[in-house]
């Protein structure tokens, strides 16, 4: 499949903000940019977050290695994940004793060896990775186990476009998409990494979504995606995405849409 711009869009960000290809000349702007891009660490996302008063799922703890988690005083249902992954690699949910991603079972007193090998063989882990444990969130609705992604696309400010993801078994090919506008209404295809989800009602505490990543947009000043779920109890913020998808897979409607953001609102540094 050919490069789309908005892939090649993506590829200039990585090289910009990761790779420190033409540095801003501004020292303020170029600290800014690099603040910014380092907000897809979940250790430095979650300072972030707390300094916004965001909700966030209930924190247990944070370790640098898997001999430091006390799956004895976890609960039973847990998230365990490294603080600087990308594609859910590694991103282990408990639930009593089932591993729910990939139906795995995995009674609590085996927990600490299967974590261990999970990350062995992550493809992202590095010597400085950490380990956070979290709550598992549930979502409004609980026929779903895994509670659906609610990723808003910002830019300029303000929310644009909203992509849902649902993921109701163990194999990628049962997972969905569907994008909407801010004003929720459903897109034709935007994007092909998961099946085309069904269209489904505006969710419960959509206008919280909005208003919160409304008022992450006007902090960050940038094109961003921000990932959310939505619990009974309201949104609850996840991560930041700066790359997201690496710019792959996106349809002409996706890509004209996102380029247009991106041209209409370009980034500050």
């Amino acid at each position: 499949m050919p490069n789309t711009e908005f892939k090649l869009r993506m590829n200039k960000r990585l090289e910009y903000w990761y790779k420190n290809v033409n540095p801003n000349p501004d020292p303020k702007l170029q600290k800014r940019k690099g603040y910014i891009a380092g907000l897809i660490n979940k250790t430095a996302m979650t300072r972030y977050a707390a300094r916004m008063n965001l909700p966030m799922p209930e924190h247990y703890c944070e370790v640098k290695t898997v001999d430091e988690l006390d799956f004895s005083v976890l609960p039973e249902r847990v998230v365990i994940k490294p603080n600087n992954s990308a594609d859910n690699d590694c991103v282990m949910l408990f639930d009593k004793g089932r591993e729910v991603f990939t139906g795995d079972i995995v009674p609590v007193s085996e927990r600490m060896e299967y974590v261990r090998e999970t990350f062995k063989n992550g493809r992202f882990i590095k010597p400085e990775t950490r380990i956070i444990a979290e709550e598992f969130i549930q979502d409004f609705d609980e026929t779903n186990v895994v509670p659906r992604d609610f990723k808003v696309y910002v830019a300029g400010g303000r929310s644009w476009v909203v992509q849902v993801v649902n993921r109701p078994g163990t194999s990628k090919k049962d997972w969905s998409h569907r994008y909407y506008s801010q004003d929720w209404v459903p897109y034709e295809h935007f994007q092909r990494s998961n099946a085309f989800g069904k269209v489904i009602e505006k969710p419960m505490h959509f206008d919280q979504l909005i208003r919160i990543s409304n008022r992450i947009a006007q902090d960050i000043g940038c094109f961003m995606r921000v990932d959310f779920y939505i619990a009974k109890r309201g949104v609850v913020f996840g991560e930041f995405t700066s790359y997201p998808n690496a710019g792959l897979q996106f349809t002409p409607i996706g890509n004209n849409v996102l380029c247009d953001l991106m041209d209409r609102y370009p980034d500050p540094f």
